[in-house]
């Protein structure tokens, strides 16, 4: 598993490779899809960009790559095999994300739909509407208080520990 978010030039100039050779395997599957007189598969192919003067954190690539296909589908396909729908059923998987840049980005929109999963319209700045929220804005504070702003995975979880040691904690966040 990575350590942060912030990748290193060598893992930067990687995924961009990575990138490009998406697009020349959307383009080639569709010329085969054509030839074969099949459904194209990608519909609008495109050369996959992420932006030059992003300063860190997460984006849409780092979202993909570290969140959604090592984690999310997997375990949602995972879900759909262990509670199969009842007879002449449809399950519908949803996704509820904030609008997060790197949730919203449109280059998910693919892999969703082929994977049947729908996502709900998540109005921006919307806290009120998921309680969690309150509680991941007051842990990030404490994170950032304790640790400043460039965090490792370490650090994050050693306070995170003390958070779950601490009785006065405890009721404030876990109750």
């Amino acid at each position: 598993m990575y350590t942060t978010p912030y990748e290193k030039p060598q893992q930067l100039k990687e995924s961009l490779l990575a990138l490009q050779r998406e697009y020349e395997n959307e383009l080639v599957q569709n010329a085969l899809a054509v030839e074969m007189g099949e459904e194209i598969l990608y519909p609008n192919p495109e050369l996959k960009t992420r932006k030059a003067d992003r300063r860190g954190g997460i984006d849409w690539y780092i979202y993909r790559e570290r969140i959604l296909h090592p984690l999310l589908y997997p375990l949602t396909r995972q879900l759909l095999l262990e509670f199969p729908p009842g007879p002449g059923a449809a399950r519908n998987i949803t996704i509820m994300e904030d609008n997060a840049p790197a949730h919203i980005h449109h280059y998910h929109n693919i892999p969703r739909q082929r994977f049947g999963f729908s996502k709900i319209i998540w109005p921006a700045n919307s806290p009120d509407l998921n309680p969690i929220e309150t509680i991941w804005m007051e842990l990030k504070d404490l994170l950032q208080e304790q640790i400043g702003p460039r965090m490792t995975a370490r650090q994050i979880r050693l306070v995170l520990e003390q958070v779950r040691s601490s009785d006065s904690t405890k009721k404030n966040y876990l109750h």
